[in-house]
């Protein structure tokens, strides 16, 4: 096999079809089918299903596409760097965030960025940390900042911010009077969360654990699928909600939302940045990854 061919292979897998997979790769559709078949007879194995509603990766195709899209960024990166993008004057870079990171970490470092790196374009993939650690994984996304870190034996995890998660309620919440209440009186709310998978999720379950709260005992009222989301229900009137601290200086500066203290339980969870061992990092996502850590040291 060769680069060209593996080009031609990802080209066809994410259009879902031969012909404008050749049109992408600007070859004839026969000229595609012939690299296509003999990929698949050198490892004797089918990568497509061919439906007359178009093609189709088999299971082996998807491993296949994980692997190819890993080689053709190796290729990436070197070329990159053959052609002088060391020097930063004209790089790309891809990255993934979670919902937090993307909204309230990211930004403010966007100005230093193009001070000190003004040949580099930022392009930023949002989604729940699990769904960013898949593009991370499958090379969509050469970093990620994301809400939890990651076991996967393929992905260095380094912490970048400490994140204190808030218990927030509405103007006409009952909750908002008192000021604070006992652990156990949470079971009288009704939350709103965010979708499964998200690191706020996941941190607020390990924190009511550590001090002997089982959080299925938390009435779920809705499960929506951002922070702001979350927010805007509780300001209207609908439920509580744990939610990011740096998330919510507007609404409670306007008075839109109010923190309850919740005695004895403190929700804290690292915001992690992330990339594959075994990736090469290209000198953007390094100077970039050296900008975040060293504006959000300490």
């Amino acid at each position: 096999m060769n680069l060209r061919q593996l080009e031609v292979f990802v080209a066809v897998a994410e259009t879902k079809s031969f012909s404008r997979g050749a049109e992408k790769v600007s070859l004839n559709q026969s000229t595609v089918s012939q690299h296509i078949a003999s990929l698949e007879n050198e490892i004797d194995m089918c990568l497509f299903d061919r439906t007359g509603k178009g093609v189709f990766l088999t299971s082996n195709g998807q491993i296949y596409l994980k692997h190819a899209r890993r080689i053709l960024v190796e290729r990436d990166t070197l070329l990159e760097s053959m052609a002088g993008l060391q020097a930063l004057d004209n790089a790309q870079l891809m990255i993934g965030a979670s919902n937090i990171p993307a909204n309230y970490l990211i930004p403010p470092v966007l100005p230093i960025l193009a001070e000190q790196y003004p040949g580099i374009s930022l392009i930023m993939q949002t989604g729940d940390s699990l769904d960013i650690f898949t593009s991370l994984l499958s090379a969509e996304v050469e970093l990620a900042v994301v809400g939890n870190c990651s076991n996967h034996k393929n992905i260095d995890c380094v912490p970048l911010y400490k994140d204190l998660l808030v218990l927030i309620v509405g103007s006409g919440h009952p909750w908002h009077k008192q000021g604070k209440v006992l652990i156990d009186e949470l079971t009288a709310g009704s939350f709103v969360v965010r979708e499964s998978g998200s690191g706020s999720g996941q941190a607020l379950d390990a924190s009511l654990r550590n001090v002997g709260f089982d959080p299925s005992r938390l009435k779920v009222a809705a499960r929506l699928g951002s922070n702001e989301a979350v927010q805007q229900a509780v300001a209207v009137g609908f439920g509580c909600a744990f939610v990011s601290e740096l998330s919510i200086g507007t609404r409670e500066k306007n008075r839109e939302v109010f923190r309850v203290v919740v005695e004895g339980l403190a929700v804290e969870r690292e915001l992690w940045l992330a990339k594959l061992r075994t990736r090469s990092v290209s000198a953007a996502a390094q100077a970039f990854s050296t900008l975040l850590l060293k504006h959000y040291a300490g």
